[in-house]
């Protein structure tokens, strides 16, 4: 399943580019659960996604390029909603890691196969890891500076949190059936890393 959960299609000859660029990288996700990593050519994303060869390279210079786009599309969705209320002081801090926290739960149990490939068998990418751990140091500091968080080495604690949510989801047995328990239980767990008191209903 693709992080849109969009089937790869050939929708028309003319398309504009974030959609010919979101057929592709469907067309990646697809194949990457159906034949692996080892499988995956140029030519047989091309087939999938209904384009020519050279409309591939036209996005993406090699087949690294399209593991390293979707790596860091799937992060991006992990960090979209988290990144919009890092700055909204109606939220406070405790809730704004809540956020954080359910969407990297919801992503890894809802598309786990995926996840898995992307970021335990072929690395999660420098890049995109590097903007996640951005986020939640910055969430951190945010959180000690207004007095909601105790925590004194943001940098260090951000990397301990960033591994911290794999093992719940890796160990779900149903995913979907299991998202709410193992999101409610990491939340506690890292409000009680920070120091936030935890008083969800």
């Amino acid at each position: 399943m693709s992080p849109s959960n969009e089937p790869a299609a050939n929708s028309g000859r003319f398309q504009p580019p974030d959609v010919r660029r979101r057929q592709i990288l469907t067309a990646v996700a697809e194949l990457l659960l159906e034949t692996g990593h080892d499988a995956l050519t140029i030519s047989r994303v091309a087939d999938r996604a209904g384009v020519a060869k050279g409309t591939v390279y036209l996005y993406f210079d090699s087949k690294q390029a399209l593991i390293s786009a979707l790596q860091a599309e799937v992060w991006d969705r992990m960090l979209e909603k988290p990144a919009a209320l890092l700055d909204d002081p109606s939220v406070g801090w405790a809730e704004r890691l809540d956020a954080l926290v359910a969407e990297w739960v919801h992503t890894e149990l809802r598309h786990r196969q995926l996840y898995h490939v992307l970021f335990h068998e072929l690395g999660g990418g420098a890049e995109p890891l590097g903007g996640a751990r951005d986020l939640l140091v910055r969430l951190l500091r945010g959180g000690t500076e207004a007095g909601e968080f105790t925590v004194g080495d943001a940098d260090l604690t951000a990397d301990f949190l960033l591994h911290a949510y794999v093992g719940p989801c890796h160990h779900a047995v149903d995913p979907e059936a299991s998202e709410e328990r193992v999101r409610s239980g990491v939340q506690g767990l890292f409000r009680r890393v920070v120091g936030a008191a935890d008083v969800r209903a």
